[in-house]
């Protein structure tokens, strides 16, 4: 380990990482580059905003048997969000990245520079790639902007720094492409999705240093005014950072000390009823869940809607709870990505899923409440629906020119959905029951009843029996015969 004094302050800055060229100072935030045994002092790094993460610099962990530090962080900004890049030095002299957004991991370590790689405008999500024999695909293809670095890193960065990175899954597996030194090739890092359990991770920050640091208890209720329309709006401190108010549409990034407004508009010029209160809190296998957001998305060029509720728990962090027109719906991301090689028979967990319906498309027409990304109107998504062979289950792929995501969720009966929020029954407002096969048969009978009732007498007075009763006879058959049909609607 070298270390030295900073030049600014004097204080004492360690390298413990031999790759290690920049560190900046925890005291006065310079940043210093290391050049052989001399650092030189560059500026000032901007600090990263405190997010509320439980991990910090000196936290300890361990993965593949081999025990690590946290070291440095680099805190980025895309035009969802913010994430954070986490520098971690092994007890063998290896580095490695623990990428955290939303709640969830991912532990990546470097392959080293690619030959022959992809330009990184052709890429985009959704498409495959080949590496060491496995099939990825493509998740996320987005450039950032660097806000703030702390501790240890690796190469020179400081604010306003782009990052220019492709990341690929294949089941559990993770794989970046980091396109960001423009003048080299990419530099390939490969990795996995991972828990902070799995990863047994030590020296975390509690409940009590994010209050100190942040003023607010991670998941208490906060309160902002809309700069939209002045209504008032209520948030989790710290969970969900983007708020989209339900009246007018205006949109406000939560992730700092101060509201910044995102885009101000007043493009919902009705609000339309939602069976699930924003707040209301469910009791779901023994936890409290509350509803943070919701959206209402509608199919393109058909008149198919359905609402996503978006759940959180402090411990559990995020679902989805989706009513739609064949009931609800309880789900949530997938950490290890279904294999899609056959698209009409995906595989998950062993499992096979079918295609539900045909590829389509639709939008967002109304967002309220809370979110970790940034909800709004007239958001697109292509999507695929799978369903398995009991129907108990169902997987969904969701497609932007950003990003891909797959989600897992179960079918929930209205009788679970009214004890989870308390009632006596919540009957979802776009539930169409489907009919039975007797109630078909039923339909169909009197449907040609009705038919020759209201013809037969017509054709005694007017004459023309023959005729109108054969017109009769095959109208009554197209009617009929579909609602007799021995398959589903």
């Amino acid at each position: 380990m070298f270390s030295t004094a900073c030049p600014s302050c004097g204080a004492t800055v360690s390298f413990r990482s031999a790759s290690s060229v920049l560190a900046v100072c925890e005291y006065c935030n310079s940043t210093l580059v290391r050049d052989a045994d001399s650092v030189r002092d560059i500026g000032k790094m901007s600090e990263t905003l405190d997010d509320y993460s439980p991990l910090q610099i000196t936290s300890t962990g361990r993965y593949q048997g081999v025990q690590f530090s946290i070291i440095g962080r680099i805190q980025l900004r895309y035009d969802a969000g913010v994430w954070n890049e986490w520098y971690i030095w092994f007890d063998d002299g290896g580095t490695g990245w623990l990428s955290e957004s939303v709640g969830q991991y991912v532990l990546t370590r470097s392959m080293g520079k690619l030959d022959d790689p992809p330009l990184f405008d052709k890429l985009a999500p959704g498409q495959p790639y080949r590496y060491s024999g496995a099939r990825f695909t493509f998740s996320d293809v987005r450039e950032a902007r660097c806000i703030g670095g702390q501790g240890e890193l690796p190469f020179r960065v400081g604010e306003g720094w782009q990052a220019k990175v492709a990341d690929a899954r294949c089941a559990k597996q993770f794989l970046t492409l980091d396109y960001s030194e423009d003048a080299s090739p990419p530099e390939l890092f490969l990795g996995e999705a991972v828990t902070l359990a799995q990863l047994d991770m030590q020296l975390l920050r509690d409940a009590r240093v994010v209050m100190e640091k942040t003023g607010k208890l991670k998941g208490s209720i906060a309160a902002l005014t809309c700069p939209g329309c002045g209504a008032s709006l209520q948030y989790r401190a710290g969970v969900a950072t983007q708020i989209t108010c339900g009246t007018c549409g205006t949109q406000s990034d939560m992730t700092g000390d101060v509201a910044t407004v995102l885009n101000t508009h007043r493009n919902q010029q009705t609000i339309p009823r939602v069976t699930l209160e924003l707040g209301s809190v469910a009791q779901i296998e023994g936890a409290p869940w509350t509803v943070s957001g919701a959206m209402i998305w509608q199919e393109d060029g058909e008149p198919g809607q359905w609402t996503e509720y978006l759940l959180f728990n402090l411990e559990k962090g995020f679902r989805w709870l989706v009513e739609a027109q064949d009931g609800w719906t309880l789900g949530s991301l997938m950490d290890v990505w279904a294999d899609a090689t056959d698209p009409n028979n995906v595989l998950a967990d062993g499992r096979k899923f079918t295609p539900q319906y045909p590829e389509y498309t639709a939008r967002v027409i109304y967002a309220a409440g809370a979110f970790p990304f940034r909800a709004q109107v007239g958001d697109r998504m292509r999507l695929r629906d799978y369903v398995a062979s009991d129907r108990s289950e169902r997987l969904a792929s969701e497609l932007n020119a950003h990003e891909l995501i797959w989600t897992r969720a179960r079918l929930v009966p209205d009788s679970a959905i009214g004890q989870w929020f308390g009632k006596a029954e919540v009957q979802s407002s776009h539930f169409v029951p489907a009919l039975d096969r007797e109630g078909k048969r039923k339909i169909a009978f009197t449907a040609v009843a009705l038919m020759f009732a209201f013809n037969l007498p017509i054709a005694l007075i007017q004459g023309g029996f023959g005729k109108r009763m054969m017109v009769c006879l095959i109208a009554a058959l197209i009617v009929a015969l579909p609602l007799m049909s021995e398959g589903e609607d």
